[in-house]
């Protein structure tokens, strides 16, 4: 625990170090690195930082086979010749504001005194990464409602209410009563709807769900009476489905799962990071209030299987 005397430098030293302005493009990487590797999810897929006002997702796709036998001196047939087709995106981060009250009391109790801002930019990362999951896959700007999860959602579209309106996402519906494993179940019907060319990438997708879908398909797999289930009762999460990861996003609705490539997924942050520390004597409280700028897209729609319930 610390002592009056241990607070108060710390204290000093945050007005005179670290008091307000905007974080230096080191130190802002350094905050959403700090995030990142604290999420799985955010680990997964791609991340872009130092985003000035936009930024290009540029990819080219060949849906078919381009490889013919070649001939001398000659060229190939015009319906040999493909043409890929061209798809953008544009990440354009919108700012957000954290605000966080840290008590005196709490910081004689839990933090070291020559760690105080290793530890306070830690826990503030952790809860920046995951709002960031969750508003990223869930974000919805129609919502009305007033809590503190609303207002979080409301900032963004996410990737499911992205495409719920997009024609190229192939869309499932998960039955009312859901069996994830097996042939016929929600992950293997899924899978049949993804294109080969995706579907072939195992390695590379994931099925993004609630951790209660996560648990759903657990429970199934650990209640056969076989040594995949005894596996089960070891391994946990680790267990895929036909190779494809499944990832647990916080925040994410029973009712909805989302089948694509990890890197088809992006989140991007702008460059312009803020970092506030205020100290309250009087209500004995260090206010921190942390500034950024962030958007999510997905790149190829036909690369998108979504799963919905009602």
């Amino acid at each position: 625990m610390l002592s009056n005397e241990e607070l108060q430098e710390i204290l000093k030293a945050q007005i005179t170090t670290g008091l307000g302005g905007l974080a230096s493009p080191q130190d802002a990487e350094e905050f959403i690195d700090l995030a990142v590797e604290q999420s799985a999810v955010l680990q997964a897929i791609r991340v872009e930082t130092g985003i000035k006002t936009s930024m290009n997702l540029d990819a080219l796709e060949l849906g078919e086979p381009a490889m013919v036998a070649a001939t001398e001196a000659t060229a190939p047939a015009p319906d040999d010749v493909v043409a890929p087709t061209h798809i953008r995106k544009v990440l354009q981060p919108v700012e957000v504001i954290a605000a966080y009250d840290v008590s005196f009391s709490f910081l004689r109790k839990n933090i070291e005194g020559d760690r105080v801002n290793e530890t306070l930019n830690r826990i503030f990362a952790k809860r920046w990464g995951k709002d960031t999951v969750q508003l990223i896959f869930t974000g919805d700007t129609a919502l009305t409602g007033t809590t503190r999860t609303d207002k979080l959602k409301k900032i963004l579209d996410g990737f499911v209410k992205q495409a719920e309106g997009d024609a190229d996402v192939h869309d499932y519906t998960i039955p009312d009563t859901p069996t994830y494993s097996g042939k016929d179940g929600v992950f293997n019907s899924m899978l049949k709807l993804l294109p080969k060319d995706y579907r072939d990438q195992r390695a590379e997708l994931s099925f993004f769900c609630s951790q209660n879908v996560v648990d759903a398909y657990l429970d199934e797999l650990g209640e056969r009476a076989t040594s995949l289930g005894d596996t089960v009762l070891l391994q946990g999460e680790k267990m895929p489905y036909r190779g494809v990861v499944l990832r647990p996003v916080f925040g994410m609705p029973d009712n909805r799962i989302i089948l694509t490539l990890n890197q088809n997924l992006a989140v991007g942050f702008g460059e312009q990071m803020t970092v506030g520390r205020d100290i309250s004597n009087r209500e004995r409280l260090l206010k921190v209030t942390i500034t950024g700028q962030i958007d999510c897209k997905y790149v190829v729609g036909d690369a998108v299987v979504l799963g919905a319930g009602a």
